[in-house]
C-alpha cells in the first residue's frame, strides 16, 4: 500500500517547484519586456546588445575556477545570444531604397558584417547570398568579461558529413592600441585581450612554449603524474632518433631496464602511401633509416621529439610491417597502449598529409585581420579578428571543460587530421598531446589546454568538475559518437581504429565486447541511431572480402551515431544469446559477421519513407477495423529499399538498407517494431527498433535492423505479441 503522506509531500514538492519555475519565468519575462521598451532610449541594440553582456534578461555570473588553488576564484558577467539572424545584421549596413539610410542604426552589428565580408566572401560561397537565398545561416555570440568576443557562424561553410557546419571567430582589441571606456557605458563592445599567434609554427617563441607546456605538466600537475603507467610495455618497435640525423634506425628487442620514454606522431596518410617498413627492407632499416627517405611530415615529428629531449619515436607506418597482415594485427591490437603510454602525442594536425611540414608558414587565412569600429565622435577603434582554432564550449561552463559532456563529444577541431576516424584514439588515449594545428599550437594534458595563443588562466579537463561524472555506458556512447563523426577509406577500419580506446575502457575489465558494443549494456547500446539530414543516402558500407558487420552494431554504417538521452529507461526485452565473428588476432578489431536473439514484444508493422522529403513513418493496420494507426515517425539508418524475401509470403516487399548508389524515391514494405523499453513519459514513452526480414541465404528466418524509433505509443505495445527474433 502507498504511503499517504509520502504522496502529498511529493504533491507538495511539485507545486512549489511548480511555484518556484512560474515566479523565474515571470521575472525573465518581465525583464526581456523592459530590454525592449527601453533599449532605444538607452541606445542599445535589441539583435547584439551592442556586444556587451549586460542589462540582459539571459546576462549570467559565472565563477571561474583555475588549476591553481593559491589564486583566488573570481566572478564575471557574460551573456550568451543564439540564433541571430544574418539579414538582421545586413539590415544595419544595407541602405533602405527609399530613404538610402541603413535599415537600422547599429554600428556594432556592422562591425560583425565587416567581419563576416573579410571571412566568409570568396569565389565559391559568399554570406550574403547565402541570406538573400534565405538559407539557414545564423550567428551566435559568446560575449565574456576579460575574454575576446566570441562569434559563431553557422551554416557559413560547406562540409558534406556536417548538416550545420560552425566556424568561430574570436575579437580583441588591437594590442597597439589602448580601449579606454567604462565597462557599462555601451561606448565600446565587451571584449578582452588575447596572446600572440605567431606566422612560423618553427619559431623560437614556438619551441620556448613547447618546452614550458611539457616542463609545466610535468613538475605542477598532481593528476597528470597520478595517472597509471605501465612500466614494463615498450612498443615492439621505435625509431631511435638520437641527437641527428646519422643516428636514424629501427629499434626493437628493449629491455625493461632501459625505461624508454618516446613520443608518438599521429598523422594523416592523406589517401597516399608514406615511406613504410616492409619485410622486405626490414633489415636495412634496423641498421640505418635515411633522413632523406622520410616525408616533412615525418621530420617535424623528429624535431619536435628531440626538442623535448626524447631519443624515440613511433610511427605507423615505420613501426609496423605493412605487408604483413599477422603484424599489423597484432600491433593494431597494440596501440591502446603505445599511445597510451607514450610520453608524449605529437599531432600534425594542420598537415593533410606526410608530404606537407606541421612545422612552417602559417596560413595566412589563420593570421589576425584588422577592423575599424565606428563611434560617435572622434577616431574609430582599432578591432582584430581571427579564426578560432577550437569550437568554443558554452560559456556557462567556464574555465572547466572535462571530458565526457555533450560539448566535448560534439564541438569539431579545426583541421584535416581531425577528420580522420585512425587519429581519433590516438590523441584520445594519450597522457600529453601537443596539437600542431592550423590555427595554433595546443598542449592538451590530463590537467588544463593552453594554446600559444592564449592567455591565462586555462580550461580545466579534469574529468567531474561539471558535477558527477556520467557511467561507463554513457562515456562509450559520447566516445562513440565523437569517434564516428570522422572519416575512413575503408570500411573494414572502422571497429580497428577504435579498438585502442575500446580496449582501454573499464568495461574491457569485467565484460563482453561485440562489435562496437558492451554485453553488460547491450540492450540499451542497440538504440543508436545516425545524425541526422543524410537518411536519404545510402550509409551502409558496402561488403567487403565477405566481412560483414552486423546491422545491430553502429560500425556497419558510413555515418556519425548518437544515442537519445533516455531519462530512467525500463528494459521491457531479454537478451538470449550475442555472438559475434572476431576477423583477425584483434578481439577489439574487425568482425565477420555477428548475431544477437532477443526476446520481447514485437509488433508487425509497415514502412513508408520519401527520399524527396527525407521523411520515414511506421504503421500498422487494425485487422478487424480494417483502418491504420497514427503513423509514427522513426529514423532510418539511411535510404531504405524494398526487397523480395523468399521466406516470407506476402504480397507486401520487405525492406532493407540501401548500398553505393541505390536509391528509390518512394518506398514501402513491411517490417516489425521491437520493443526494447520505455521511459516514464505518460503513454508515448515506448523505444526500440525497426526490423525487416533478411534475404541473405545464410540467415534465413533472421532480421536485419533498419532503423531506431522511439515516442512510440502504448498501444503498440499492448497490442504486440512476445516473440523471439535474432538480428543479423
Amino acid at each position: 500500500m502507498s504511503n499517504p503522506w509520502a504522496s502529498l509531500r511529493d504533491a507538495t514538492s511539485s507545486l512549489l517547484k511548480g511555484a518556484g519555475t512560474a515566479a523565474q519565468v515571470a521575472t525573465y519575462v518581465g525583464r526581456s519586456v523592459k530590454r525592449q521598451l527601453t533599449a532605444s532610449s538607452r541606445g542599445v541594440c535589441l539583435v547584439c546588445n551592442n556586444l556587451q553582456p549586460y542589462h540582459h534578461e539571459n546576462t549570467r555570473q559565472v565563477t571561474l575556477s583555475t588549476a591553481s588553488n593559491s589564486r583566488p576564484q573570481t566572478t564575471i558577467t557574460m551573456l550568451t545570444l543564439e540564433n541571430i539572424s544574418t539579414r538582421d545584421l545586413l539590415d544595419a549596413r544595407e541602405p533602405d531604397p527609399i530613404t538610402g539610410l541603413p535599415k537600422r542604426q547599429c554600428r556594432y552589428c556592422r562591425l560583425l558584417c565587416d567581419v563576416f565580408d573579410a571571412f566568409f566572401i570568396d569565389e565559391y560561397m559568399s554570406w550574403i547570398t547565402e541570406t538573400s537565398n534565405k538559407m539557414p545561416i545564423s550567428v551566435g555570440l559568446m560575449i565574456c568579461e576579460g575574454k575576446p568576443l566570441v562569434v559563431n557562424c553557422w551554416g557559413f561553410t560547406y562540409d558534406p558529413h556536417t548538416l550545420f557546419p560552425r566556424v568561430d571567430l574570436e575579437l580583441y582589441p588591437d594590442p597597439t592600441a589602448a580601449l579606454v571606456s567604462s565597462p557599462t557605458s555601451g561606448n565600446i563592445p565587451t571584449m578582452g585581450p588575447t596572446g600572440h599567434r605567431a606566422e612560423t609554427v618553427a619559431s623560437d617563441t614556438c619551441f620556448e612554449f613547447i618546452r614550458e607546456c611539457v616542463a609545466q605538466c610535468c613538475i605542477e600537475h598532481q593528476n597528470c603524474q597520478s595517472q597509471p603507467i605501465y612500466t614494463g610495455f615498450v612498443p615492439t618497435r621505435l625509431l631511435y632518433i638520437g641527437k641527428d640525423d646519422n643516428d636514424l634506425r629501427i629499434r626493437t628487442g628493449f629491455h625493461t631496464a632501459e625505461n624508454i620514454r618516446w613520443a608518438a606522431l599521429s598523422h594523416c596518410w592523406g589517401g597516399g602511401a608514406p615511406f613504410k617498413l616492409l619485410q622486405g627492407n626490414l633489415l636495412t632499416l634496423l641498421e640505418k633509416v635515411e633522413i632523406s627517405d622520410l616525408p616533412a611530415t615525418f621530420c617535424d615529428g623528429i624535431r619536435v621529439a628531440r626538442e623535448l629531449g626524447l631519443q624515440h619515436i613511433w610511427i605507423d607506418s615505420l613501426c609496423i610491417i605493412q605487408d604483413n597482415k599477422t603484424d599489423w594485427e597484432v600491433e593494431a591490437s597494440r596501440m591502446g597502449m603505445v599511445y597510451s603510454q607514450a610520453f608524449v602525442v605529437i599531432c600534425g594536425a594542420s598537415s593533410p598529409n606526410p608530404q606537407t611540414p606541421f612545422l612552417g608558414p602559417r596560413e595566412p587565412e589563420w593570421l589576425p585581420k584588422r577592423f575599424t569600429l565606428q563611434t560617435e565622435d572622434g577616431p574609430g577603434l582599432p578591432i582584430m579578428a581571427r579564426q578560432r582554432h577550437l569550437l568554443a564550449a558554452p560559456l556557462e561552463q567556464g574555465l572547466l571543460e572535462p571530458p565526457y559532456t555533450g560539448a566535448w563529444a560534439t564541438l569539431k577541431r579545426v583541421g584535416p587530421l581531425y577528420s580522420r576516424g585512425w587519429c581519433f584514439q590516438e590523441t584520445f588515449l594519450a597522457q600529453r598531446t601537443l596539437h600542431f594545428s592550423p590555427g595554433a599550437i595546443i598542449f592538451e594534458c590530463k590537467t588544463h589546454r593552453r594554446s600559444e595563443d592564449q592567455l591565462p588562466p586555462y580550461p580545466l579537463l579534469l574529468p567531474g568538475t561539471l558535477g558527477e561524472e556520467p557511467p561507463d555506458a554513457e562515456k562509450w556512447r559520447m566516445t562513440v559518437k565523437a569517434y564516428t563523426q570522422r572519416q575512413l577509406t575503408f570500411a573494414s577500419d572502422k571497429l580497428p581504429a577504435i579498438a585502442g580506446a575500446a580496449s582501454k575502457t573499464p568495461q574491457a575489465q569485467r565484460t563482453k565486447y561485440l562489435a562496437g558494443l558492451w554485453l553488460e549494456s547491450l540492450l540499451l547500446d542497440l538504440l543508436w541511431q545516425v545524425m541526422p539530414g543524410a537518411t536519404h543516402k545510402a550509409l551502409t558500407y558496402p561488403d567487403e572480402s565477405g566481412r560483414v558487420v552486423p546491422s545491430w552494431s553502429w560500425a556497419s554504417m558510413d555515418r556519425g551515431v548518437t544515442w537519445n538521452p533516455l531519462q530512467r529507461p525500463e528494459l521491457l526485452s531479454e537478451l538470449v544469446t550475442a555472438h559475434v565473428d572476431v576477423d583477425g588476432q584483434n578481439p577489439y578489431g574487425t568482425v565477420a559477421g555477428g548475431k544477437l536473439t532477443i526476446r520481447g514484444r514485437v509488433k508487425q508493422c509497415f514502412v513508408e519513407s520519401s527520399r524527396h522529403k527525407n521523411e520515414q513513418w511506421v504503421y500498422y493496420r487494425h485487422p478487424q477495423k480494417n483502418t491504420t494507426n497514427k503513423k509514427v515517425h522513426f529514423r532510418a539508418d539511411g535510404q531504405l529499399m524494398p526487397q523480395v524475401v523468399s521466406s516470407v509470403s506476402s504480397n507486401v516487399a520487405c525492406i532493407r538498407r540501401a548500398r553505393g548508389e541505390e536509391w528509390e524515391d518512394e518506398v514501402h514494405g513491411q517490417a516489425v517494431f521491437l520493443c526494447i523499453g520505455r521511459t516514464p513519459w505518460l503513454n508515448y514513452n515506448y523505444v526500440g527498433l525497426v526490423l525487416s526480414w533478411s534475404a541473405s541465404p545464410d540467415s534465413s528466418g533472421c532480421m536485419e535492423r533498419i532503423g531506431n524509433i522511439t515516442n512510440v505509443p502504448s498501444d503498440w505495445y499492448d497490442s504486440g505479441e512476445w516473440a523471439t527474433v535474432t538480428i543479423v
